[in-house]
């Protein structure tokens, strides 16, 4: 017996007497023939009275082996010393460096953060204007 089964909607399990290929189907296979019944429809399919033989330990299925690990082949590559003379290093400015009017300006954004942090987000986008000049 073929039940289909509805993936959206309330609407019950529906069974067909028979073989019928399709998405969302379950097969149910009787211990005595249903050749009688070909063809008709079964409504509300009562799973709770299907039951089912334990299956023996040799005609089981072997577990699932995890996925093998590839190892990515690793090259070496020599340093090239003409690639070494064009590479340019990179040297954050340092604290000093800052004019006032950029320390001044880090000053009050993180003042207005803190007041955001603070719930206070209407004044945290005044400060945030008066910043910007509008």
């Amino acid at each position: 017996m073929t039940v289909s089964q509805e993936s959206v909607g309330m609407k019950a399990d529906r069974g067909k007497v028979g073989f019928e290929p399709g998405r969302a189907r379950q097969f149910l296979i009787f211990p005595k023939s249903l050749r009688a019944f070909a063809g008709h429809t079964v409504v509300g399919v009562k799973y709770d009275l299907l039951g089912s033989r334990e299956i023996p330990k040799s005609e089981r299925a072997a577990p699932p082996r995890p996925p093998k690990k590839r190892k990515s082949p690793v090259r070496r590559v020599k340093p090239d010393p003409e690639i070494s003379k064009k590479v340019v290093v990179f040297k954050p400015a340092s604290q000093e460096d800052e004019d006032e009017e950029v320390t001044d300006l880090k000053k009050q954004v993180r003042h207005a953060m803190a007041l955001l942090e603070d719930g206070k987000a209407v004044a945290a986008f005044n400060l945030l204007k008066r910043i910007v000049g509008e």
